[in-house]
């Protein structure tokens, strides 16, 4: 079993170009996934996805996939059973205050599908900038963030305050200048 992943810092609107960008590039179905007050799975037309991502905070998850996605699932987990070739995109909680980190992940045997995640992965990497620390805000305790990328959006916004977050807990990252 392959494992692809990547964790970042972005913004929901370049997030939802990325995705848009690279359902286009390679012909890929996509669904959107929201897990709270009830888990629910849906088909997106590619073409409404950026207004979809920036209008609803309820959207956690994003799936592309080679083939039809199946979005009949009663929860999160059986979605991934009935899906188990697809490259999903985990979004990280964004407010005016906060940015939560996000992540691509996939995990497949499928060939063809492993070849388009890399490919998806190593354009997003060459997208995104590194260089950051990682704060423990109770302690003080820092260290730098080996492997911790973010976005040119996700630089603007901790430049305006915004706090980058860790994708879960209270752990925060400094860009470095």
């Amino acid at each position: 079993m392959t494992k692809i992943s990547i964790q970042f810092h972005a913004g929901r609107d370049e997030i939802a170009t990325w995705l848009a960008d690279w359902a286009k590039e390679y012909r890929l179905a996509v669904a959107v996934e929201s897990f709270l007050p009830q888990y629910s799975a849906r088909l997106c037309d590619v073409a409404d996805l950026p207004v979809e991502l920036a209008g609803s905070s309820e959207i956690n998850r994003v799936s592309l996939n080679l083939l039809p996605i199946d979005v009949s699932a009663a929860s999160a987990l059986d979605f991934m059973r009935s899906n188990p070739n697809v490259l999903t995109v985990s979004l990280g909680t964004q407010s005016r205050a906060e940015l939560r980190e996000a992540a691509l992940s996939a995990m497949t045997d499928d060939d063809e599908s492993i070849k388009t995640w890399r490919a998806i992965r190593l354009k997003l990497r060459k997208s995104l900038l590194s260089g950051s620390t990682v704060v423990n805000p109770v302690t003080g305790a820092e260290q730098p963030a080996k492997g911790h990328y973010y976005s040119k959006g996700a630089r603007e916004m901790a430049n305006r305050g915004v706090r980058l977050l860790a994708s879960a807990g209270w752990n925060e990252y400094r860009l470095d200048d």
